[in-house]
């Protein structure tokens, strides 16, 4: 006669095994779907795999929910699992403010990370999400301040760093910027987006000589066009025009479209004279953007030295249909006019120039030429007064 206890232990270890074995198999589907990128199919055995109960709680499985996104499903298994007399408390608190942080909830995920802080106050990765918090709800002074603890409890984290630099940087903090950038460069000197950073702020400082060199290591570390494309720019500034133009063909040999090396080479080509070769490359720019006012405005000054001024007219004028209060376009027209010989045309166009800034001293000086060319004298030396703010 079978005995009824050794029955019950047989049933319930073969329960135990096809749990077990059921719960294998979605763990093997769910990273058999990760490996192939069918996410959703990943979440769906993931929160299936968390519904078996076991001795711990799944954490990696929860990483991945968060990772992928799925914030809702990841928040309601740790809820279910009652995660309070858990070891890994300020872990797990972490993983709920992440959970919140990517529902929206951002008080609740401050009040999580406090928690975590409270057991680990020295761990880097919780005063990061505490500074994501905040820059999220727009405090982004206490942000900096969440960074800088972070920073004290791992000093050698440039990505850190990096990010207060940026931080900075955007609320336009340059000096701040700097030194977080400077910082970074010396924590990993062969990391070219670090020394990009870095130029940039000199660059925004007036500071080109400093920018030319950021520029020069970044582009050793990492040769892309846009670094190539600042370099030239800096060095056409330091007066070294031919390293800069080398610079803007090594970019058009590689980007022929490069609309910004095309439009800085067209301008390096009319300080040059070189109006026919700026000229070539302002048409392969505009074939690229057609609905650029400024650089019409350029292709309408370069016509003007190569003597097409009707031409040119047409050109200020569609420039205008783009910016109709762009007072350099309109003064820039204004001289055209005048050199055409349509001085009413010019006065007109000045005067609107005029209404927009009355204090544009470049367009009184020119109305006094038109003024004194029609022999009209008292006006001429009245609108010669305003450019030199003479007038009473």
């Amino acid at each position: 006669m079978p005995n009824p206890l050794t029955s019950s232990i047989k049933s319930k270890i073969l329960t135990e095994l096809n749990e077990n074995f059921s719960a294998w198999w979605l763990k093997f589907q769910t990273l058999r779907y990760k490996l192939f990128g069918r996410i959703d199919e990943a979440i769906a055995y993931t929160v299936q795999l968390l519904k078996y109960e076991l001795p711990e709680i799944r954490l990696n499985e929860v990483r991945f929910l968060i990772k992928v996104k799925a914030y809702n499903e990841a928040r309601d298994y740790l809820e279910m699992t009652n995660c309070s007399n858990k070891d890994n408390q300020a872990e797990i608190k972490i993983l709920y403010a992440k959970c919140y942080l990517g529902l929206g909830l951002c008080a609740k995920a401050k009040a999580a990370i406090r928690d975590a802080l409270e057991i680990e106050p020295e761990k880097a990765e919780y005063w990061n999400l505490m500074a994501d918090c905040l820059l999220e709800q727009g405090d982004w002074q206490a942000a900096i301040g969440a960074l800088d603890n972070s920073m004290k409890a791992a000093p050698k984290q440039a990505e850190t760093i990096f990010r207060m630099g940026m931080v900075y940087a955007y609320h336009e903090k340059i000096h701040e910027a700097l030194r977080c950038f400077h910082g970074c460069c010396q924590l990993r000197p062969r990391c070219a987006q670090y020394w990009e950073m870095k130029a940039e702020m000199h660059l925004l400082l007036g500071q080109i000589q400093q920018a030319s060199r950021g520029y020069e290591k970044a582009f050793r570390f990492a040769v892309q066009p846009e670094l190539a494309v600042r370099l030239a720019y800096c060095y056409i500034n330091l007066g070294k025009i031919k390293k800069g133009i080398k610079y803007y063909e090594l970019v058009l040999k590689h980007e022929p479209d490069h609309y910004d090396a095309l439009c800085n080479l067209a301008a390096v080509y009319q300080n040059q004279d070189r109006s026919i070769e700026a000229l070539n490359l302002l048409e392969r720019a505009y074939r690229i953007y057609p609905n650029d006012a400024i650089l019409l405005n350029n292709m309408a000054y370069t016509l003007v030295h190569l003597g097409r001024t009707r031409k040119a007219m047409d050109t200020y004028h569609s420039a205008l249909k783009l910016d109709p209060d762009n007072l350099q376009i309109m003064y820039n027209l204004s001289v055209c006019l005048v050199q055409k010989g349509k001085c009413e045309e010019g006065i007109e166009s000045l005067n609107k120039v005029l209404e927009i800034n009355p204090q544009h001293s470049e367009s009184w000086a020119l109305l006094g030429n038109i003024y004194d060319k029609m022999a009209q004298h008292d006006i001429a030396i009245d609108c010669y007064n305003r450019s030199l703010n003479l007038a009473s």
